[in-house]
């Protein structure tokens, strides 16, 4: 049972339901309307998550979450010692999706990676028997819709909805024509999103406007890349933060995929004798990497 706030009965039922996949881009817009009208009419549910790294078989069950959590301990460790708020944020999170009243209009804001088309899809299947009106706003073509192309300094911004500051969400949220996702659209989301409840694999990418399911060993050769240059640039062969390798990979990747999904490979490349390491392997900020010095050419 979802339990109503007082701040939430004084403010009455809002009218639309706005659906986010991670704090960063939720806490923006919750910026965003704070100071306008829509702090009364719009409510903002937030799915905690990037959803192309990790498992998502039956994540939208209690033992689904609790088994992606246990994979990530596994695999991060102590980078992941706030896993009991995760759970109790997506749990409420689901929790509050399957209780939308049938008024409500739903926007769900996604943009041109794996973890929010991931996202779109398992919420459309949490919502395919309900009969609210759906629209999906896309924040990277809402963006280009705003502006022309030479105004831009990258074509690729935004790769992620939370790379868009409180005023930009505004700005395309009032601009956008959002229509209601059609019923054969929406049928074909949900049934992806079936599929991606009953997957087990741990990785996600967008691809050609579609969701795949990568070779485990994707991006391997951009992450060595990555590492030859900032090699040559520190113009030593020693070690380096492993986050800053991760942070040099993400910042130059065209798609977004989260520091989660760059780690998960780099810990392979290192079990592997790719990457040699110094320090825990516990936390990203416990240990350095180096490239094999072979691999330097």
């Amino acid at each position: 049972m979802i339990h109503v706030s007082r701040n939430e009965e004084k403010r009455g039922h809002p009218q639309t339901v706005h659906i986010l996949f991670g704090d960063s881009p939720a806490g923006s817009l919750k910026s965003a309307f704070r100071k306008t009208t829509y702090a009364k009419t719009e409510e903002i549910i937030v799915l905690p998550d990037i959803l192309s790294v990790g498992p998502i078989e039956t994540i939208q069950a209690k033992e689904g979450i609790e088994s992606r959590l246990q994979w990530f301990k596994e695999n991060y460790r102590d980078d992941f010692n706030n896993l009991e708020d995760y759970k109790h944020g997506m749990l409420k999170a689901i929790e509050k999706i399957k209780a939308i009243p049938p008024h409500q209009k739903v926007i769900i804001w996604t943009c041109e990676n794996a973890a929010e088309q991931t996202g779109l899809r398992i919420v459309l299947y949490l919502l395919q028997n309900e009969v609210n009106e759906v629209c999906e706003l896309n924040t990277f073509k809402a963006f280009h819709e705003c502006y022309t192309y030479p105004m831009l300094e990258a074509e690729q911004f935004p790769r992620s909805t939370g790379e868009l500051i409180p005023e930009k969400l505004l700005q395309v949220y009032e601009q956008s024509e959002l229509k209601p996702m059609n019923f054969a659209k929406r049928n074909a989301f949900s049934e992806e999103g079936q599929k991606l409840l009953l997957s087990e694999n741990h990785l996600r990418t967008w691809e050609y406007g579609e969701l795949r399911h990568p070779n485990i060993e994707r991006g391997d050769a951009f992450i060595i890349h990555c590492a030859k240059r900032l090699h040559k640039e520190l113009d030593t062969h020693d070690y380096m933060k492993a986050a800053r390798l991760i942070g040099e990979v993400i910042g130059h990747m065209q798609q977004y995929t989260g520091d989660e999904w760059i780690e998960y490979r780099l810990r392979d490349l290192i079990s592997k004798g790719i990457f040699e390491y110094r320090g825990d392997l516990r936390a990203m900020r416990r240990y350095e990497v180096k490239l094999k010095k072979e691999l330097l050419h």
